[in-house]
């Protein structure tokens, strides 16, 4: 039987609201408190078994149920009150590895200097040296020489900051200090001719700060101070 009016069956049904996706926060924060509460299950776990039954009355099947179940209300609540802290250590940890691919802190910035990377064949070597103070971390370049270039060799910012300091001492040698804005801080000795730039001068990542000596055989490079992120690790890749 046709319907002249025109009029047409429609469907209804529940309608249901999109879920709105977990941020990485949140996601590592479940991550994190679920492997406390396994760590903190399997710890009473471990502990009950040290407990002897007593001889005397045995428990049933029930009664361990019944206990298995009070200890993850236990395990919950004491989840929901903060635990025990592990989460956090766990949590951390998390973000310290894959902070950075998932927008959780900063990418770490990798230094651009002293020497420029893509002028890597002046130098033959990298290496640590004791440095004045047991916080900071020295490194020696061991040069070729300017003249295997043709051309002066540049030293240059390894990250952004400003100048702090600078000295020339009784060999000729320069000294530059460079307060960096990753919190870190530059000490850069060298046989050359710094620019000629007052303190405070902000600098660029990659910009001139002087020139190596043609005769330059090595200079040092010392970092200091408290880094926001793990740059001073990322110094050691420079000669790589």
């Amino acid at each position: 039987m046709s319907n002249s009016g025109g009029s047409s069956f429609r469907a209804t049904g529940p309608r249901y609201a999109p879920v709105a996706p977990q941020s990485a926060e949140t996601k590592l924060r479940d991550v994190s408190k679920a492997y406390e509460k396994l760590f903190m299950r399997e710890m009473m776990k471990s502990m009950r078994s040290s407990v002897n039954e007593s001889g005397f009355i045995k428990q049933n099947q029930m009664e361990k149920i019944f206990r298995e179940e009070l200890d993850q209300e236990y395990l919950q609540g004491w989840s929901d009150r903060g635990g025990v802290g592990f989460a956090d250590v766990i949590y951390n940890n998390l973000v310290e590895k894959y902070g950075a691919q998932l927008g959780l802190k900063a990418p770490e910035q990798k230094p651009v200097g002293p020497l420029p990377l893509n002028e890597k064949s002046n130098y033959t070597g990298l290496r640590k040296v004791p440095a004045a103070s047991e916080n900071d971390i020295a490194y020696r370049f061991d040069l070729k020489g300017s003249e295997s270039l043709g051309k002066p060799q540049e030293l240059v910012a390894p990250w952004s900051g400003s100048l702090l300091g600078k000295q020339e001492l009784a060999d000729g040698s320069q000294v530059l200090e460079i307060g960096h804005e990753n919190g870190l801080k530059s000490r850069i000795s060298f046989r050359g001719q710094a620019e000629r730039l007052n303190l405070g001068h902000s600098f660029q990542a990659g910009e001139k700060i002087g020139l190596l000596s043609p005769e330059a055989k090595s200079f040092f490079w010392t970092l200091g101070g408290e880094p926001k992120t793990d740059a001073a690790d990322e110094a050691s890749t420079v000669s790589e």
